[in-house]
């Protein structure tokens, strides 16, 4: 499944939902499926993405299809009624009940449709999955550094946000990780103590090469070169 395409990550996730027993504590589905156990305020915040898809995929509908009609209207309604009517507290057929056989195959098509006009291709779960931990180990080592405390302040803010783009892929897409390297390698070309730190210690250089790794499975997933190449030039 192509998660940059937003009706097959929506698409996934409620075949998921579909597989659970209705009977189910509606909240403890979410909090599996989203891998956010007994953790309210990531929950409720991934939660939230999940509920943007719907406009997400219509915004991608009308811009790749600009001649075509309503064709979204029965997936949509259904879907946004089971996220009004659940209770979280309550069993998961307050929300799952909502998602019939017709919208289903409705949804399947439209990602089928947004597929044909992508260029975009899935990042391998296991290139993530060494990303973050590299990412992670480099967090910890740079914290306890001794570097200036607004590189560790910017640094530490940008790699977290690296790390939950990671962990929301299936949710968001590749596009928040693509934002994450730019942010974090552009800051460079702005300020040279930043810069001297990424090409100068041992710890920044693992960084970039950590990033230049990012960027590599990224750009290729969302077709865009150009971020691998700035890399390289700074690495010089």
């Amino acid at each position: 499944m192509n998660y940059d395409n937003p009706a097959a990550r929506l698409l996934t996730l409620l075949l998921v939902g579909k597989s659970k027993p209705t009977n189910t504590q509606c909240r403890g589905v979410w909090e599996e499926i989203l891998e956010a156990q007994e953790n309210q305020p990531l929950l409720m915040a991934r939660l939230g993405k999940v509920m943007e898809l719907p406009a997400l995929i219509i915004e991608a509908v009308q811009q790749a299809y600009p001649e075509e009609g309503n064709t979204w209207s029965h997936w949509e309604a259904q879907v946004n009624a089971g996220f009004m009517v659940q209770n979280l507290q309550a069993g998961w057929d307050t929300f799952i009940n909502h998602i019939d056989d017709h919208s289903i195959t409705y949804l399947r098509m439209t990602s089928n449709l947004l597929a044909s006009k992508s260029n975009t291709k899935l990042i391998a779960a296991e290139s993530l999955t060494a990303i973050r931990g590299d990412l992670q180990h480099i967090h910890d080592e740079l914290l306890a550094s001794d570097q200036p405390e607004e590189i560790k302040k910017y640094l530490s803010r940008n790699i977290r946000r690296m790390i939950v783009s990671i962990d929301e892929y299936r949710l968001t897409g590749a596009l928040p990780l693509l934002d994450a390297i730019d942010t974090t390698v552009g800051h460079a070309l702005l300020e040279k103590n930043y810069k001297s730190f990424l090409t100068d210690t041992e710890l920044g250089k693992r960084l970039l090469d950590t990033l230049s790794s990012m960027a590599n499975v990224v750009t290729v997933a969302v077709g865009i070169p150009q971020l691998t190449a700035t890399i390289a030039l700074l690495a010089r």
